[in-house]
């Protein structure tokens, strides 16, 4: 059940506002909590409308400032947490003088009655301005999303040996700021027309706050970290030989030519507590665009590139008994007749603890830019294709995926999901073609 609605208020088309509610009820939650309210308010002024604009800032024909604070909620989570629910279990009891035999139930999950909607609060301050008569367009955005009474549970705080199924809580919340653009540019003139768009956005997201185990190390928490930011190994190097290898605090086991990891917390020991919590993540911090169009008498031409800058990906490929190394790791690999080698010795699958230990050796920036696709065609002129019964005929050639710089991902795709390596290359694609109509 829902109650909503909106109120919008515009003054000489220079002072605009904008109310937007919505009074929200749902079944996941108990009585209590069952509705939420969602409120937003958005603020516009169109400078250029003022008789100063107009005069002392010509060459920009259109300027506005907005600013907008809104509310979401959202119950797409698992329904009647707030409820005791029971499971048969493996105990059994007797009754009826030992003549029937009974399953014993037990609760499934401790219920929370102060379940409620999850909330992002999404603030905004944008800037939008046209130049050159309209041709040349900008708009500049600063986003604030917050998140909170994120639904999670006290896992890391509370052991297991309490013997507790937890519920979750509304108790996380986290970041995602930034700056998005888009400058956009059209131009006609005698026979020639010209597009040009380029847009992109800058954006970090981090936890605020969620449940995590006491006496964690600070290098080491998550919170104040992206989301989804890893914990590794800090690989300094490679061990050349055995003496380096006793020179060193090591994995037990370790031998030359394997990776060596950092002793963070100068214990003497590398265990669990030297990983280090990176500021990076598998998403990346920029990501943009870039397309051109150019049409001339029968000519057009267009294309597209595309890229993202700040990301890092955990990529090895399982190599061994299973399948061939990159001959990027083969040709740099460690040996006794090269000690000073930049790879490792080979290894067997993930047997190696310097493969199967998470660490930074493996870490890969995804910075890539790529051209996405490209297109030459030429139309026609129907003058000569009337005769034929031919209203529209063009030609074209195009191609996808055609370039891909990526200084750190050579051997993969950087837009690839498989940190083993288990992933088919990015098809090249190129066609020739002919539309025609009749």
């Amino acid at each position: 059940m829902n109650y909503f609605g909106r109120l919008n208020y515009a003054y000489k088309s220079k002072y605009l506002a904008e109310f937007v509610w919505r009074y929200q009820g749902s079944y996941i939650f108990a009585k209590k909590n069952k509705f939420g309210f969602f409120p937003g308010i958005s603020l516009g002024y169109v400078i250029s409308e003022e008789n100063f604009w107009k005069k002392h800032v010509p060459f920009i024909s259109f300027a506005k400032i907005r600013a907008s604070w809104g509310q979401t909620g959202n119950d797409l989570i698992d329904p009647y947490q707030y409820m005791s629910s029971y499971l048969f279990n493996s105990l059994m009891y007797v009754t009826n003088n030992g003549t029937t035999m009974n399953q014993a139930l037990m609760e499934s999950v401790a219920p929370n009655q102060n379940v409620t909607w999850e909330t992002a609060t999404q603030k905004n301050i944008g800037l939008d301005l046209q130049f050159l008569q309209g041709d040349l367009a900008l708009t500049v955005d600063y986003f604030h999303n917050k998140r909170s009474d994120i639904l999670w549970k006290r896992n890391a705080s509370v052991p297991a040996t309490s013997g507790l199924e937890l519920p979750d809580e509304n108790l996380g919340k986290v970041l995602n700021q930034g700056v998005d653009f888009n400058i956009d540019y059209r131009k006609t003139f005698n026979e020639w027309r010209l597009g040009v768009n380029l847009n992109g956005v800058y954006a970090r997201n981090k936890i605020l706050f969620w449940d995590e185990a006491p006496g964690v190390p600070d290098y080491q928490k998550s919170t104040g970290k992206p989301i989804d930011a890893g914990l590794y190994y800090q690989a300094i190097g490679i061990f050349k030989n055995k003496e380096e290898v006793e020179a060193y605090p090591h994995w037990a086991g370790a031998r030359p030519g394997d990776i060596i990891f950092k002793d963070v917390n100068e214990d003497g020991v590398i265990d669990g507590n030297d990983r280090v919590r990176d500021d990076r993540s598998r998403t990346p911090r920029f990501t943009g665009g870039l397309t051109v169009d150019v049409a001339y008498k029968g000519f057009d031409f267009s294309c597209m590139f595309q890229g993202a800058f700040g990301g890092i990906f955990y990529q090895t490929t399982e190599s061994g008994d299973f399948a061939n190394f990159l001959k990027s790791f083969y040709d740099n690999r460690w040996t006794e007749d090269n000690p000073t080698a930049s790879f490792p010795r080979t290894y067997n699958r993930s047997n190696e603890y310097y493969v199967n230990q998470q660490n930074t050796f493996w870490l890969h920036k995804t910075d890539y830019v790529r051209m996405k696709n490209i297109e030459l065609g030429y139309t026609i002129p129907s003058i000569l294709t009337k005769k034929a019964g031919i209203e529209h005929l063009r030609i074209y050639i195009n191609a996808y995926n055609l370039l891909t710089f990526s200084p750190d991902m050579k051997d993969y795709d950087p837009e690839n999901t498989s940190g083993s390596g288990y992933n088919y290359p990015l098809n090249k694609v190129i066609n020739f073609g002919i539309n025609l109509t009749f």
